[in-house]
């Protein structure tokens, strides 16, 4: 019982830092935007941002296909 309330705490934790975080990023985004730029040109660098994010991911899953469930024998012992 008291294993459970600990592994419901963290994950509690763990999705109000996720919140937290994704606000600050947000933020930092948001700020980082030239002044008087017009909705079209913050939704343009947004959209390429994003697109380098994407892009980031992908080369990181393709890098690394072992952590991702795609590739590798799990060290021989399948």
């Amino acid at each position: 019982m008291v294993a459970g309330w600990i592994i419901f705490g963290l994950f509690v934790v763990l999705i109000i830092a996720a919140v937290i975080d994704t606000h600050r990023r947000r933020r930092v985004l948001e700020a980082a935007m030239p002044a008087g730029a017009s909705r079209a040109t913050r939704r343009r660098i947004r959209r390429g941002q994003r697109a380098k994010d994407r892009a980031a991911r992908a080369r990181y899953t393709a890098e690394n296909p072992y952590l991702h469930g795609s590739g590798g024998d799990a060290g021989g012992l399948m």
